[in-house]
């Protein structure tokens, strides 16, 4: 199968950076995250409407839930995905709106993507990719990232739901163990996160098994890991909501790509 991006995937807890070199099409998909589109070099384009023409951009954010297909033939291009419900995705939230794409100044996004790059193309490990992608989701969004904005409740629910990924997550265990209704944490969920429960907790689970897989476990092991029914069960899930089946990201580390760019 024919890779559509050849670089790195990293995660953290409510969000992840795709950067790599784009060789193909990320097809129509939504996820429940928003996405920082950050071209590194050369640009990006999108489309939201299936009749419409492509958007070229030098940056753009893209709301939760709204369908789109990604192209960047050529380019090498930072994506950054994190929560709608977090501080920072707030913030966003607030600028931007929970509908559509939206372009951003070149000289804004430029801004943001040159340290990221800089690090990129210097083989920069992991961690310090990490740091770099979250300082400039929070500079964007101009909020502090550690500040509590969500209701106590929920995320206590969404902690619940990462410690148990491995195994069976249902509403009303959960509900029980908060103290409330199953109807009365369905409906403060969705106010307060924009998405229902079974949406969140696919999206939770997705995450774990893509970062378990790229880390170098076989997808097979890293779909039980989530609690997906197999690996062929886990790459329908990753195609519906990125765009693509997970092996068609071909994983580099990082001395890797400084030694091609040196």
């Amino acid at each position: 199968m024919e890779a559509a991006g050849i670089g790195r995937v990293l995660f953290w807890e409510g969000g992840s950076l795709w950067l790599a070199l784009i060789t193909g099409t990320m097809g129509w998909h939504e996820h429940h995250a928003i996405q920082l589109c950050l071209p590194i070099q050369g640009t990006a384009q999108f489309k939201t409407d299936p009749e419409g023409d492509w958007i070229t951009c030098e940056g753009a954010v893209i709301a939760p839930d709204v369908p789109h297909v990604f192209h960047a033939p050529g380019s090498v291009a930072a994506n950054i995905l994190f929560e709608p419900e977090s501080a920072v995705g707030r913030g966003v939230l607030a600028r931007f709106g929970r509908s559509g794409l939206h372009l951003l100044p070149a000289s804004e996004a430029r801004a943001l993507a040159r340290p990221i790059g800089r690090a990129y193309f210097a083989g920069t490990d992991d961690a310090s990719m990490i740091a770099l992608a979250k300082q400039a989701v929070t500079s964007f969004s101009g909020v502090d990232a550690q500040r509590d904005v969500a209701d106590v409740r929920v995320l206590r629910t969404i902690s619940e739901i990462r410690a148990h990924l491995d195994e069976p997550v249902t509403l009303p265990a959960l509900a029980r163990k908060i103290g409330l209704s199953p109807g009365r944490l369905r409906h403060l969920f969705v106010a307060e996160t924009g998405v229902s429960f079974r949406r969140y907790l696919l999206w939770e689970r997705l995450n774990r098994a893509l970062s378990i897989g790229f880390g170098g476990t076989s997808w097979t092991e890293a779909a039980y890991a989530a609690n997906f029914a197999d690996s062929a069960h886990l790459s329908r899930t990753c195609q519906r909501m990125f765009g693509l089946a997970p092996t068609r990201a071909r994983i580099e580390s990082p001395q890797s790509h400084a030694a091609l760019t040196a």
